[in-house]
């Protein structure tokens, strides 16, 4: 076997160690949250997500084909993590292999399919409401700028009483809306961050998109 098939064999193997943990994590993280128990939740993501995270994001054909070429016994260090995350975890050779093949079957079909879409979609949804809400404070920003303007000219106490009350619910609204525009800004790069990342929705990989939707329909 050359040493490409190795590595690519071996990624297969590897990767698919890394999501049936993925998977469990996230799923133990969101039963957390929905238990309102987010130090734990927030811990799991620390100390357990993360870790199969970055072995996961490391697992590419360039990378590990330049670290068995510069350095073996960094390769052979990684295949020992990857085989010790098996076998903490309790998951037999012949398990991955089967999920492994079923993966393979189910491509284009499978669940991943549908989150990452819903993943792009949520993306040009949220980008859109961002756009919405710059467009509005922007408009705010104009009629404050002009009363502030006005009320530098203002000479007469009631004409400042007056642009003043003017002034309160136009500032008023913009903390509102820079508020939702946080939120939004913030669920955007979250879910940017999930879609470049691939395991959120690659977790899903070997189970049936119909299967996944008729779940998801019957929350």
């Amino acid at each position: 076997m050359d040493i490409e098939t190795k590595i690519k064999d071996f990624i297969k193997y590897a990767k698919e160690v890394c999501l049936q943990n993925l998977f469990l994590a996230d799923n133990i993280k969101v039963d957390l949250k929905n238990q309102d128990n987010l130090f734990e939740a927030e811990r799991i993501e620390k100390e357990v997500i993360s870790k199969y995270e970055n072995i996961y994001l490391l697992l590419e054909e360039e990378t590990l084909l330049n670290i068995y070429k510069k350095d073996k016994k960094i390769f052979e260090k990684i295949k020992e993590t990857i085989e010790k995350m098996a076998k903490d975890s309790n998951l037999k050779e012949e398990y991955i292999k089967a999920q492994i093949k079923k993966r393979e079957e189910l491509k284009g079909n499978s669940g991943a399919e549908v989150v990452e879409k819903f993943f792009k979609y949520k993306i040009k949804e949220l980008k859109k409401i961002k756009g919405d809400l710059l467009q509005k404070l922007n408009k705010l920003l104009d009629k404050e700028e002009k009363l502030n303007l006005d009320l530098s000219n203002a000479i007469q106490e009631v004409e400042q009483l007056e642009i003043t009350e003017k002034l309160q619910p136009i500032r008023a609204e913009f903390r509102k809306l820079s508020i939702q525009l946080d939120k939004y800004q913030k669920e955007l790069e979250e879910t940017e961050n999930k879609l470049s990342k691939k395991w959120y929705y690659e977790i899903y990989g070997t189970t049936d998109k119909e299967i996944l939707l008729k779940a998801y329909n019957s929350q």
